[in-house]
């Protein structure tokens, strides 16, 4: 009975995203976002279903309006949220890595305090971007294992999705309060 129960609370324990991110920005100023209209380019960085991108934005659209940020259009908005859901191409994942100017030595790896560290990054991940809308560059990058697998229906894909863009986006907002006590 003990193992079970040891079992059932590491599956159900919550993970936390990798991040890494801008030092110098000043992410305690957000208070807006915005996301890439459906005929940006942006879409033709990842080809995806028109039912997972609606799945991905209502969950980054609702995890960022309950921690307080406001929508705008991207062109208004403080910063841009992109995301990637990664698969076995490697094209379409260099593809996107351009389109935000990621660069991993520009960002510093929230856990080991280091740039050269690079965040883990594996097939069946989301990948969240935070881009200044001006020069299209990523200032902040989260990944979490999403691992959906083929048996699983809309409503599992949708608790997945979720599940993990909350803990990415919570990431942000603890950032955020941390650079706020700072000042």
């Amino acid at each position: 009975m003990l193992l079970l129960t040891i079992l059932l609370c590491s599956c159900s324990s919550t993970k936390t995203a990798a991040i890494k991110y801008q030092p110098i920005f000043d992410f305690s100023a957000l208070k807006s976002y915005g996301l890439y209209q459906r005929e940006h380019k942006f879409s033709d960085w990842q080809p995806l279903s028109d039912g997972m991108r609606n799945s991905i934005e209502l969950a980054i659209e609702k995890s960022m309006d309950s921690q307080g940020y406001l929508l705008k259009d991207s062109s208004q908005a403080d910063v841009v949220v992109t995301y990637y859901l990664v698969k076995q191409n490697n094209h379409t994942f260099i593809q996107y890595n351009n389109g935000v100017n990621y660069c991993s030595y520009c960002l510093v790896h929230s856990e080991k305090g280091s740039r050269k560290e690079r965040l883990m990054i594996y097939p069946g991940s989301l990948i969240i971007d935070i881009v200044k809308p001006k020069s299209r560059r990523s200032i902040w990058r989260a990944t979490y294992p999403l691992k959906i697998k083929d048996k699983d229906n809309s409503l599992d894909i949708n608790t997945k999705i979720s599940s993990a863009v909350d803990s990415m986006l919570q990431q942000l907002t603890i950032m955020k309060q941390a650079q706020g006590k700072r000042a």
